[in-house]
């Protein structure tokens, strides 16, 4: 099927299902900050804020896990590397739980530093710690019930997949109504409707794992070795596969807490004040969530077609899943930019009510921060390409220049001059460069691909 079927079927068979796996993940967050800012108001943003970085790492830890574990399962698959495929799941079956609870440990044990680090403030801290501390104990159930779907996925269950993601998320939103208002637990209760639904996320995982397709896990003379015995030069190249995508959020997570500092500084010696920049930075990076879930399933759904592929060495149809996919997510990316300039003011007010300076600068951080959005979105689409191809590291270059360089450089320049402004206007400063970069890299790969596929270069 990955190899023969046409893409104009099959890409829409994949990537739709990824695509609406990712926009089901993001719901965790999105329909928490709803229920958390209708209920508590504009220091539940702001705590819901600044936990974040915390669960951006997640993020990172569950694609690296994920994507890394499905390309090289792939790409053994694609080489007729069959034992090698099987050991893969074991072997990143067990990061999945390593990278859930290294940073579960983290957070419990250093929760108050932590959130100063992240860029809390002393009105926001109560809130903020029961958050954090509840939502710490769902982190290993959070990166199985990420990082699970990738697999599935690869195992040729795209359906599945989602069915794993979305279980979750709909009962996140069932327990958050009740948490929330039902018992009147307020943030509380929205913590631990997250940690219920990443549960049942990571159980669904869990049962497939007994249930796999393409090979037994469970060891035998069929099989060979128990494919969870720990291979650490496998389990090496799981994450350096994974690393691209990986990286890609990690940084995120280093951008957000620069954010938050910035905003607390700056937000605290301009007329809106250091909640109200916090809180309105939470309720855009949660709606942005949207524009990253979109152009994140489309990754994911592109990773099995072109890793199979590449290891079969059919580079023509490798270039035209990579340009149908990124062609795809520049368009949508472009749909969503105007959303953000045209209502900033309507997507904020679903999130609680605030006063006049609430929404003023909720309308110049949509429209200035997120100006550039559907350039962004070259980040997770060419870096993905890269990465199915066993090539992370042009991956981890687009996110270094973003996130490492460019963005870092222009919190420290540009609001010296500008102000509370200048924070705002890093990020398409930073976005530019990135997408200059990214689309250099990608019209590369493209004639590389098709001079080793015989085709005429143009």
């Amino acid at each position: 099927m990955l190899e023969r079927a046409p893409l104009i079927h099959l890409l829409p068979g994949f990537c739709i299902p990824a695509l609406l796996a990712s926009l089901v993940t993001s719901v965790y967050n999105i329909v928490d900050q709803l229920f958390i800012g209708n209920k508590v108001g504009i220091l539940g943003n702001a705590a819901a804020n600044v936990v974040y970085p915390a669960v951006t790492v997640l993020t990172a830890l569950s694609l690296m896990c994920g994507v890394g574990t499905s390309a090289v399962m792939n790409l053994a698959l694609g080489n007729g590397e069959r034992e090698k495929a099987r050991m893969a799941v074991g072997n990143g079956t067990l990061l999945m739980i390593l990278g859930g609870g290294i940073p579960c440990a983290a957070m419990l044990l250093f929760t108050e530093p932590l959130l100063y680090l992240f860029g809390c403030t002393g009105a926001v801290l109560p809130y903020a710690l029961a958050y954090a501390r509840i939502t710490a104990l769902g982190y290993i159930f959070s990166v199985l019930g990420a990082a699970g779907p990738f697999l599935i996925r690869a195992d040729g269950s795209p359906k599945l997949a989602l069915v794993c993601t979305s279980a979750g998320a709909v009962l996140n939103i069932f327990l958050d109504g009740l948490f929330v208002y039902g018992f009147d637990w307020g943030i509380a209760g929205a913590a631990w409707a997250t940690v219920i639904g990443q549960g049942v996320s990571a159980g669904i995982f869990v049962w497939y794992l007994l249930h796999f397709k393409s090979f037994s896990l469970a060891g035998g003379k069929a099989e060979g070795l128990c494919a969870f015995r720990p291979v650490p030069s496998l389990a090496g190249r799981i994450a350096v596969l994974g690393a691209g995508p990986g990286f890609n959020f990690l940084t995120q997570a280093l951008v957000q807490i620069l954010m938050n500092g910035a905003l607390r500084v700056y937000g605290g010696a301009s007329v809106y004040g250091s909640e109200t920049a916090l809180a309105v930075a939470g309720v855009a990076g949660k709606v942005n969530t949207l524009a990253v879930a979109v152009v994140t399933g489309l990754s994911n759904g592109m990773q099995p077609i072109v890793s199979y592929n590449f290891g079969r060495k059919n580079y023509g149809r490798v270039i035209r899943t990579g340009e149908a996919v990124v062609g795809t997510v520049l368009c949508v990316s472009f749909v969503i930019f105007l959303g953000y300039q045209i209502f900033p003011r309507q997507i904020t007010a679903c999130f609680g009510a605030g006063d006049a300076l609430y929404f003023d600068f909720a309308a110049r951080y949509f429209r200035i921060f997120l100006m550039l959005i559907f350039l962004n979105g070259l980040q997770s689409s060419v870096g993905g390409f890269f990465s199915a191809q066993g090539k992370p590291w042009q991956s981890i270059a687009i996110s270094f220049t973003r996130q490492v360089v460019m963005l870092p450089a222009m919190l420290a320049v540009l609001p010296q001059a500008m102000g509370l402004d200048g924070v705002l206007w890093a990020g398409p400063a930073s976005d530019l460069v990135m997408a200059f970069l990214a689309g250099g890299l990608f019209w590369r790969r493209i004639r590389e691909l098709k001079k080793m596929d015989g085709q005429p270069r143009k």
